[in-house]
């Protein structure tokens, strides 16, 4: 099998600890995407029964925790180790080799697990441990199990808070994270660039519209600037409110109908910057006749279902808010429609991986998204990142600390302005209408046939102008075999509501940009 390189250092460490050296902590700095699920398999089939009777992963969300518990039945890993999803009660790994759960359950009930570290030798895997601020009651919580594991793995994908708060239990020095190595922890990092390199995800392309909006302060005076203009953060807030985001929709969704010709399997993420506002993107898109789908912290285990079947591909577009940090894992996202408010450095990197991920016939991964100050910064150090690998991890480029509320409910929180609009600076920006059904004139049945065919192709062939030429005869190709499947036979065998139903399908899937927009 082949291994990525955290992956393969991973499994050479297990060797050294087995040979005697008194390894007790590993750090892995894992890029989002990169593969980092797969180390308490390696983990566990290395070092139980030897070093440690059982593991206990701990993750951030329930997602991931039946994601891990899944982990270990890929057939890749060839492993006959097996864990279980648990929250707590008596013997939490109940037969197996183990339990993953969560930081929540670890911190509702404390004693349960502290008890079962005392019973038995504990491989402690600490998933995201950027989520264990220093001097929180979580801290407290985990503090026991930390203590009584024979190892102990702080493994993240974004190794800092969005708070500027210390992650708990990890040294630092200078006020950063200390990744020297000593007797007793190792440090294993595997970068974007690392990633890429290896293949193991995509490339992230990025298009960023910049716009004008203007606001009421509480006094009534007005406010008016652009998003990478001086007052930014009040350009953003109203620009997520107005008729900017849906400029911004309509960017993502044509390029995303194109990607559909090529890659059928695609998925497109719309995050919102809070529940009220993911509403209304969501009633826009309905309006546009869209199959989409939303799901938030609020929705419960609807939220859940909804995830689920987005992930079966039920339907293509799903708009969420915090839902789009970790834990959401859908290899077939290719285009993120980034309306958040959020501009944390480890925030956005976590937004942006959930298209980076790997899937067979995928080879893109899009990210529109505005283009303000922070968010500019944050794509510069990204794209530095994907080019070549970084040679001093200390001169990375680093946003200031969000000093929004991440709540999915209160989103950002800038109460003394009143937005009052937005536009797109890009005056070729395509707005999208809904679907129509076509308004026929008095005429025989297969009058009515030739015209619906007419409009059909006439549509086809406009959707294509901004198709290059070599790639027009094979895109059409594929559009005509969709459209053949939505009602199992070529249009020249189809009737005149066979007709209506691919106009108004063809329409919704495949708009036209408004050529006269500005």
């Amino acid at each position: 099998m082949n291994l990525r390189k955290h992956q393969r250092e991973t499994a050479e460490l297990c060797r050294e600890i087995l040979s005697g050296a008194p390894i007790r902590e590993i750090i892995e700095s894992v890029t989002p995407g990169g593969g980092k699920s797969s180390l308490p398999v390696i983990l566990a089939e290395n070092l139980i029964p030897v070093i440690a009777d059982r593991i206990c992963w701990i993750v951030p969300r329930d997602s991931l925790k039946f994601q891990g518990e899944g982990e270990f039945l890929e057939p890749r890993w060839g492993t006959s180790k097996r864990i279980r999803a648990a929250d707590n009660g008596n013997d939490l790994s109940r037969g197996t080799c183990g339990y993953v759960t969560t930081y929540q359950a670890v911190g509702a009930k404390p004693s349960c697990h502290a008890e079962e570290f005392k019973r038995h030798r504990y491989i402690l895997f600490l998933d995201e441990p950027h989520h264990l601020a220093k001097g929180s009651e979580w801290e407290r919580a985990v503090a026991p199990l930390v203590e009584s594991a024979v190892l102990i793995i702080y493994a993240s994908g974004t190794l800092s808070r969005g708070d500027g708060e210390k992650i708990a239990f990890l040294p630092y020095k200078s006020g950063e994270i200390d990744l020297e190595e000593t007797e007793t922890r190792r440090v294993i990092t595997y970068s974007r660039s690392d990633a890429i390199r290896d293949g193991s995800i995509l490339r992230v392309g990025f298009n960023l519209l910049d716009g004008e909006s203007e606001w009421e302060e509480l006094d009534g005076t007005k406010g008016v600037s652009k998003l990478s203009g001086e007052e930014s953060a009040k350009a953003l807030f109203t620009a997520l409110r107005t008729d900017f985001s849906k400029h911004l929709i309509d960017a993502t969704l044509l390029d995303f109908h194109k990607e559909l010709l090529v890659y059928p399997d695609a998925k497109m993420l719309v995050v919102a910057p809070n529940i009220v506002v993911a509403q209304e993107y969501a009633n826009y898109l309905f309006g546009l006749g869209k199959d989409i789908q939303i799901a938030t912290s609020d929705d419960g285990a609807l939220a859940k279902k909804r995830i689920d079947d987005f992930k079966r591909g039920v339907y293509k577009i799903l708009v969420t808010v915090a839902m789009a940090y970790e834990g959401l894992n859908v290899p077939e996202i290719t285009h993120i429609c980034s309306l958040t408010h959020i501009r944390s450095v480890p925030w956005l990197e976590q937004m942006i991986a959930r298209a980076n991920r790997l899937a067979p016939g995928k080879t893109r991964a899009v990210v529109f998204a505005p283009a303000d100050h922070q968010f500019k910064k944050a794509r510069k150090m990204i794209d530095a990142e994907q080019l070549v690998p970084l040679s001093n991890p200390d001169e990375q480029m680093e946003l200031a600390p969000s000093q929004e509320n991440r709540g999915e409910g209160s989103g950002e929180v800038r109460p003394w302005i009143i937005p009052v609009g937005s536009t797109v600076l890009d005056g070729t920006t395509p707005r999208i209408s809904p679907a129509e059904t076509l308004v026929m004139p008095p005429c025989s049945h297969s009058e009515a046939e030739k015209i619906l065919r007419k409009n059909i192709h006439q549509h086809i062939s406009a959707f294509l102008e901004d198709v290059p030429n070599g790639s027009k005869l094979a895109y059409q190709k594929i559009l005509y075999r969709r459209m053949r499947i939505q009602v199992h036979k070529p249009i020249a065998e189809m009737s005149v509501k066979e007709l209506e139903k691919i106009w108004v399908w063809l329409r919704a899937e495949y708009p036209l940009k408004d050529r006269g927009a500005k």
